[in-house]
């Protein structure tokens, strides 16, 4: 139950006196809450701050490979006739592209039928072969024999064309055509045991009496700078060192023109300035000096920004870590990113184009990472945050290795004795491969290597290894397996391989990197032991173990002041974390003692309201006792008179 106090009895305005000790009881509590709003406000500064690093540190993602920037561009006079890709480092140049011929898929088509589903066309075996592949059979009877089920059972065969039924208009067509383009993709249509029209199915070039060729298959071809150059399909890689070329108009003609573009590396470098620059302007305002106002920023005078501050101008400023004092490009500075007398950076896109064009690579090793290697059988793939500076040694114990079964004997100078199927497994697929009598080592390993195409099996390959047949993976590591199987024995004037499954399997490489431990991975060699060289990786494509010389890293921009706003960020030991956590601190501890001081103000009052109502309480009492003997005299004194 409150109590208010009136005064009247005492004459005193004891509300007000109440009301005047509180705010004296205030004033503390308002010290303390003004010096927590100042704390605060220092807070949110370093929250702005670190936000701003975050910021700069991600921009600098841009930076980490920019060693492996595409620096060209390619243009195309005559895009209707090409069109064109180009990689890093291609060489520059103009290129002339004339007498461009187109690459086609074989096509022929049967004579008319009346019904595409009713008329029954025959029964038999068509035998279907894409160039010196091998055969496949497609059988033909009573339920599929018209020319719809003839071209669904062709389809499901995966003999290497497509089938198709077509009306012109007067009859029903069976059209076959090639799924590939190119001279080595024209087929054949055999025939065995044929009844009826069946036998009109069949096609050989230059033969009479079965279905007509359509389009011929051909390579592509195109002079370039007067070289004839072909290929199986529509698109020229190689011709032109780092550039692809797609044919797109027969007879056609182009000027190809390769030019030095270093827009990728450019923009990385802006976006990374517009960060870097927003970050030191952020730091400008928390730390500067108002003096108009007498005001200094949240952060003035904080030694740790300041030292941040100077790390990074050094950063910039500094010569490169890594690249030569005598060089030309040997700091940001001589690149083009100069620095204003706020800090922030004035870039210069032409002196840095200028740069690029005269040395791209010690250009890109002033702001990533970028290596070298002193044997050609060992070359850098990249580094990690973790890898720092350095020339280190390269020891390798073991080379990685394709899986590869060799047969026992090589194949009979005459052709195979007799007909052999070989049973190839790989991963999950296993492939037959029919060779027939007298199959040369070359058509046997032209056979096995379209039927793995044709049943899309990948990354596995026949060679012919000085007469012998040999099976290898095309790639390396442990991760390649396969298993082969001939149902001829082992010199029986087969292909050696013989009737005992034979497996295979290729190594990964291994070794040592600056006598730190490494983890093999097919031919890429990673550093995993502690030092140095943590997190480098390395491509090994020798094939003789050994000491391969050094690999050097230097160490660019991004690695620097990566790790230095790593150091400043960490949530455990950086300074940043380090503010906040103090200044969070105080915040709770200037809290708990307004808490504190509120509490015991509100008891204050309270205590001065129970005091002041007792007083009032006793001078009412005192005043009625008053009254009274004031009341008792004056009765007594007009009884006397009368």
């Amino acid at each position: 139950m409150s109590v208010s106090l009136s005064g009247l009895v005492s004459g005193i305005n004891v509300q007000q006196l109440i009301s005047n000790l509180s705010a004296a009881y205030q004033q503390p509590i308002t010290l303390l809450q003004n010096q927590g709003q100042s704390v605060q406000t220092t807070l949110s500064a370093w929250g702005t701050l670190q936000s701003s690093l975050s910021s700069l540190q991600s921009s600098l993602s841009g930076l980490q490979n920019l060693d492996n920037t595409n620096n060209r561009s390619v243009s195309v006079g005559n895009t209707s006739a090409v069109n064109a890709t180009v990689t890093a480092n291609a060489p520059a140049g103009s290129y002339s592209l004339s007498n461009i011929v187109l690459a086609q898929s074989q096509s022929i088509y049967s004579q008319d039928f009346s019904s595409a589903v009713n008329t029954a066309i025959g029964t038999g075996t068509l035998q279907v072969q894409v160039g010196s592949g091998a055969v496949t059979n497609v059988n033909i009877n009573s339920t599929n024999n018209s020319l719809n089920g003839i071209a669904a059972a062709i389809n499901n065969a995966n003999a290497g064309v497509n089938a198709a039924v077509v009306y012109d208009g007067t009859g029903y067509r069976l059209t076959l055509t090639g799924n590939n383009t190119g001279s080595g993709s024209a087929f054949t249509v055999a025939v065995s045991g044929a009844t009826g029209s069946l036998g009109s199915l069949s096609y050989s070039s230059g033969a009479s009496g079965g279905m007509s060729l359509s389009q011929a298959a051909q390579n592509a071809a195109a002079s370039i700078n007067g070289l004839a150059i072909s290929s199986s399909t529509n698109t020229l890689s190689g011709a032109i060192p780092g550039v692809s070329l797609n044919l797109l108009q027969a007879s056609g003609s182009a000027t190809i023109q390769v030019t030095a573009s270093n827009s990728a590396f450019v923009s990385a470098v802006q976006g990374f300035t517009t960060a870097f620059n927003q970050t030191m302007t952020t730091i400008n305002q928390l730390t500067a000096w108002n003096p108009s106002t007498q005001q200094g920023g949240p952060l003035l005078g904080d030694a740790s920004v300041q030292n941040l501050r100077t790390q990074l101008l050094d950063l910039i400023s500094g010569q490169g870590v890594g690249v030569a004092s005598g060089s030309a490009y040997n700091s940001l500075g001589s690149v083009g990113l100069g620095l204003t007398s706020s800090g922030t950076i004035n870039l210069n896109t032409g002196t840095l184009n200028t740069a690029l064009n005269s040395n791209f690579t010690t250009v890109a090793g002033l702001f990533g990472q970028v290596g070298s290697t002193t044997n050609a059988n060992a070359q850098y793939v990249s580094a990690s945050n973790t890898t720092q500076a350095g020339t280190y040694a390269i020891n390798v114990t073991q080379t990685a290795t394709q899986a590869m079964i060799l047969a026992s004997s090589a194949v009979p100078s005459g052709g195979i004795a007799q007909n052999e199927t070989l049973s190839i497994t790989s991963g999950s697929s296993t492939v037959a491969v029919s060779l027939a009598s007298g199959s040369s080592i070359s058509a046997i390993v032209a056979t096995i290597n379209d039927t793995l195409t044709q049943a899309s099996v990948t990354g596995l390959q026949a060679i012919n290894n000085n007469g012998t047949l040999e099976l290898q993976s095309t790639a390396y590591g442990s991760t390649q397996n396969f298993s082969v199987l001939s149902n001829v024995a082992a010199g029986s004037g087969g292909t050696g391989i013989g009737t005992s499954s034979l497996s295979a399997s290729g190594t990964d490489v291994a070794g040592t990197v600056n006598g730190q431990s490494t983890s093999g991975s097919a031919q890429n060699l990673t550093v995993t032991g502690p030092g140095s060289a943590l997190g480098l990786q390395l491509q090994i494509t020798g094939q003789t173990p050994g000491n391969l010389g050094t690999v050097t890293v230097s160490q660019g921009l991004y690695q620097q002041m990566n790790s230095l706003l790593s150091q400043s960020l960490n949530t455990q030991s950086g300074f940043v974390a380090a503010a906040q956590n103090g200044l969070n601190q105080t915040i709770s501890g200037l809290n708990a003692q307004i808490a504190q001081l509120q509490l015991s103000a509100q008891n204050q009052t309270a205590l001065l309201t129970q005091q002041f109502a007792a007083m009032q309480s006793q001078l009412s009492q005192l005043q009625s006792v008053g009254q009274y003997i004031n009341a008792f005299f004056s009765t007594g004194s007009t009884s006397t008179s009368g």
